[in-house]
């Protein structure tokens, strides 16, 4: 239809034929909302206007089903929601619970760091990656989730904070006895004896 005709329409007839006003306006304002979606500047939800209750209404049902040991139908509703709405990082830190649960640990550090680069003090997403770290051996980069955790909650409320106290002092005392299994060994990493 072109722009002659579709000003010629009544009201009505605008509204069934189900076209949008085609002045040029209204056109460099769709070219620069599918730009700033292709650009991932903006989210499929705020493209598309998805109310964000009805999303927020999905993810506590997914944390439901987490909190009740339903991790794959959660595991199906947050990476949903982490493909319509990529810029919130409540999405990106659940989906990383669900994927560490389920043990693909690599998914999970990558969902922390998403939800980590869009919110800084997601306490959560950073004690929860330093813990696979940990769990890796990357001490280094486990210290330094916790550190981060630790230092935004100086009072010691955050119970993920306090999480992360209580793995450094774990971490500490976990060297600490491995270096003295070395001394007493003489300098050398002692192996564990095969019982036959």
């Amino acid at each position: 239809m072109s722009d002659d005709r579709f000003h010629e329409l009544s009201p009505e007839e605008r509204a069934k034929s189900k076209l949008h006003d085609p002045t040029p306006g209204r056109k460099k304002y769709l070219i620069d909302l599918l730009y700033k979606f292709l650009t991932k500047s903006i989210s499929f939800a705020q493209l598309t206007g998805l109310p964000a209750k009805d999303l927020y209404s999905l993810s506590e049902m997914g944390m439901v089903k987490l909190q009740h040991g339903r991790v794959e139908e959660a595991r199906k509703i947050f990476e949903c929601l982490v493909k319509v709405d990529h810029k919130n990082p409540f999405y990106h830190s659940a989906l990383g619970g669900v994927y560490q649960k389920l043990g693909r640990f690599v998914d999970a550090v990558y969902e922390y760091s998403e939800a980590i680069k869009s919110n800084k003090a997601d306490m959560a997403a950073l004690v929860n990656r330093g813990e696979i770290y940990l769990l890796h051996k990357n001490y280094r980069k486990a210290a330094e989730d916790f550190r981060s955790a630790i230092l935004q909650d100086p009072q010691g409320k955050n119970r993920f904070a306090n999480r992360a106290r209580s793995l450094v002092v774990a971490i500490k005392r976990s060297l600490q006895l491995q270096k003295e299994k070395i001394d007493k060994a003489g300098g050398r990493i002692p192996r564990k004896r095969l019982s036959t």
